[in-house]
């Protein structure tokens, strides 16, 4: 005991070590503050970042497919998948296997014209046999141009044919009977063009008297046929040189459903083509409706990302009536067979980074009264 302590005085401060303070701030105060913490962070994100989407929607790009005009082979596929292509940049080249239809139309048409010009053999002989002459030489022109079809096709046929006979696999008689075909059908192109060449002659000769400087006003309408039945006959004849397809948008080939050497009809799609800038954004409205939409109507645009983002938009359309949902953003309910939404069609924000295809979701935001 110290000799200077006094019993009735007071008792003097005991000092507390840091070390133990500490400990009673991190078990007694230090809960509370992170608790107090913790409120404010979820409440801020909740407010922020944790609003309940009216529904989702899904990216939308404009698509395109490109499709045989008629048919026929391809011998051609310039693109393939994943490749972007320009608009009007070549994609495919087709070349037409049975054009003889244009030609029969052709033919008919010419034969109709031929029977109406009989009548007036004896009133103008020399304009009607000059044009009787003409008329020959364009069915010989069709005959000829349908000919040539033919002889493209025994060819094709004859190399391969020759490729099969060379492996053994057909007889040699069948490839005797093709190769003959092959030289039946050259032949009688030659000797069409032959006959041919021989009108255009005689129709030279014949011009100056045959060809009326003006022709009864009967014969006009017979006359200006047998220009359309020729340029007709002209349309025809382009359609035997390969087509070449074009892609109709800019973007980026997403199929390719067709090859080289096989054989399509017209309307069959063959390379199908997505853009690749989005141009709007599509959601399904399901019942109950939790907001009845409008046209002009704010959206918010929320994306998916680790970091979400929010964009302004507006609502460009809605449907008329509910749709079937074969997308991604399809939800059957057990016990249901399809499911079915109200289509919304939402406007492309321009600071939206997402590509086609991408689920997003959406905040309606109707106006205040």
């Amino acid at each position: 005991m110290s000799p200077n302590f006094d019993p009735s005085g007071p008792l003097p401060r005991i000092p507390v070590p840091p070390g133990r303070r500490w400990r009673e701030f991190r078990t007694q105060a230090l809960p509370w503050v992170g608790f107090v913490a913790a409120l404010v962070g979820v409440f801020a994100i909740w407010s922020d970042r944790l609003v309940a989407p009216t529904l989702r929607g899904r990216v939308e790009a404009v698509h395109a497919d490109v499709t045989s005009p008629q048919p026929g082979l391809i011998t051609e596929v310039k693109v393939a998948r994943f490749q972007k292509v320009a608009r009007g940049e070549p994609v495919a080249v087709i070349t037409p296997n049975d054009p003889r239809l244009q030609f029969a139309l052709v033919q008919s048409g010419l034969d109709v014209l031929r029977t109406r010009l009989e009548p007036r053999l004896n009133q103008q002989r020399n304009a009607t046999d000059y044009e009787r002459l003409r008329l020959e030489w364009l069915l010989q022109k069709v005959d000829l141009a349908a000919a040539r079809v033919d002889l493209a096709r025994a060819e094709n046929e004859l190399r391969r044919d020759e490729q099969l006979f060379q492996a053994k696999l057909i007889s040699e008689q069948l490839y005797d009977f093709t190769l003959k075909t092959r030289d039946e059908k050259r032949t009688e192109v030659e000797e069409r063009a032959k006959v041919i060449a021989d009108l255009e002659q005689s129709l030279q000769q014949l011009k100056m008297l045959g060809d009326p400087q003006a022709p009864p006003v009967a014969a006009d309408a017979i006359l200006d046929s047998l220009k359309a039945q020729e340029e007709r006959l002209h349309t025809a004849e382009g359609q035997l040189e390969p087509i070449t397809l074009k892609a109709p948008i800019d973007g980026m080939v997403s199929a390719v459903y067709r090859q080289a050497g096989e054989n399509v009809q017209d309307g069959e799609p063959i390379i199908s083509l997505n853009a690749v800038q989005p141009d709007h954004i599509v959601g399904y409205l399901r019942q109950p409706f939790p907001v009845q939409p409008e046209l002009g109507m704010a959206v918010e645009v929320r994306m998916r990302y680790p970091k979400p983002s929010v964009h302004e938009a507006q609502v460009l359309q809605v449907g008329s009536q509910f749709e079937p949902i074969t997308n991604s953003l399809a939800i059957v309910r057990p016990g249901a067979l399809v499911d079915l939404g109200l289509p919304i069609k939402i406007s492309w924000p321009a600071d939206l980074k997402a590509r086609p295809g991408e689920v997003v979701d959406l905040v309606f935001r109707p106006q205040t009264q």
